[in-house]
């Protein structure tokens, strides 16, 4: 069977709300259905959110993308949607992810300031702002700015300010960093 590649633009229908763990909890709702779903169909692609619009793109086998294409048209959570890019697809370019979600990101915001978009407007794309579109939400997962839903864990990395510690790791990595200085002090210089 056809590989394809298709993207579109949609509107939501809800008003965002706050973030939860740094998504909106509709797109969260989303997201978590696409990582379940999406693997079983064989479909990968990226999403990004912004000022209450989505850009999608999806790849996979052309039935596959189709189906998932128009119950993402009868969504209640969508409206206004228009389809980007439809044609076929040598490989897979999101090999890794099920969905692959861009939060709103300083390369977004470049990109948006590089065209002279004041919002995220994917109905203003043309076909060269949807294909940079596109390999800015490839090129993301180089460097960390993404959340992988392909697996059971969810990785956002964006900055260093951005990873959190448990409770108790911090209190095992105290207790491990007293120990040392401890060693140290009493000890004099360890030599490894």
């Amino acid at each position: 069977m056809a590989l394809i590649r298709l993207a579109y633009a949609s509107e939501a229908t809800f008003s965002a709300s706050p973030l939860e763990r740094g998504v909106e909890p509709h797109v969260a709702r989303i997201l978590m259905a696409s990582r379940k779903n999406n693997p079983r169909r064989g479909l990968v692609g990226g999403l990004y959110y912004g000022d209450n619009r989505f850009f999608q793109y999806l790849e996979g086998e052309e039935q596959a993308v189709y189906d998932l294409y128009e119950t993402i048209k009868r969504d209640t959570r969508h409206k206004n949607v228009e389809t980007l890019i439809d044609e076929p697809a040598s490989e897979r370019s999101f090999s890794n992810w099920s969905m692959k979600y861009v939060p709103a990101a300083n390369d977004v915001m470049g990109f948006l300031k590089k065209h002279n978009l004041k919002e995220f407007n994917p109905y203003a794309f043309d076909r060269d702002m949807c294909e940079k579109m596109v390999e800015l939400i490839r090129a993301s997962s180089q460097d960390d700015k993404s959340i992988n839903y392909s697996d059971n864990r969810v990785r956002h990395q964006s900055a260093a300010s951005d990873v959190s510690i448990s409770s108790g790791s911090r209190q095992a990595l105290a207790a491990a960093a007293v120990i040392f200085i401890t060693a140290i002090v009493i000890g004099g210089f360890v030599i490894f």
